[in-house]
């Protein structure tokens, strides 16, 4: 019984996924991005209840800092490159996974992922596990505006996989990670063997 309702709950997800709640033959661009926007309405409500800030002042383009008030504050910084390399494994994966669903549905899933991880990371527990681990700096949680920008960076990585495909995609976040280890001491390999007490 717990197999047949599993069964019919993919199927009623893919179906979806495909057509949208209309039947049509992809689902609507509009119900796609009334859906991003609505789960990143859900992070921005989660990061308020969580005591973030909307936006430091005052609001950079970019910034390097790594003291709490710049480090995951302002619009873009080193850790943007990660998120975008996030995206950009998110579409591969789920080219692999789902590819009769269209690039649409995908994004969505891809967004709900990111809004997903900005939530978790905003949490009293893994912002002092980030803290508690040698990253580098000091880490208090994102303003509300850098999560909505990480999520950005999301979707432009998304973008970028697909008009590389997977084996160019696979050259730049690794060139990417060795990046950002050798000019912040982090990235996806670093950060991950540091909070494992690897390093």
């Amino acid at each position: 019984m717990t197999q047949i309702s599993h069964d019919i709950g993919d199927d009623t997800l893919d179906t979806l996924a495909k057509t949208g709640p209309a039947g049509a033959r992809k689902p609507s661009m509009a119900v796609c991005v009334l859906l991003c926007l609505a789960v990143n309405v859900v992070a921005a409500g989660s990061l308020w209840l969580f005591g973030r800030s909307l936006a430091p002042e005052p609001l950079l383009l970019w910034s390097a800092g790594f003291e709490a008030s710049a480090n995951s504050q302002h619009l873009s910084d080193p850790y943007s490159f990660m998120h975008a390399v996030f995206g950009a494994a998110l579409y591969v994966f789920l080219e692999a996974l789902k590819p009769g669903w269209p690039v649409r549905s995908r994004l969505v899933v891809a967004v709900v992922g990111s809004v997903i991880w900005e939530i978790v990371e905003n949490t009293p527990p893994v912002i002092r596990l980030f803290n508690e681990s040698g990253q580098p700096g000091a880490y208090a949680g994102d303003t509300i505006v850098n999560a909505l920008s990480d999520t950005g960076f999301v979707m432009l990585g998304f973008f970028v996989a697909r008009a590389l495909g997977w084996r160019a995609t696979l050259v730049l976040a690794v060139l990417i990670d060795v990046a950002l280890a050798a000019s912040i001491g982090d990235g996806f390999l670093l950060g991950t063997l540091k909070v494992l007490g690897l390093l």
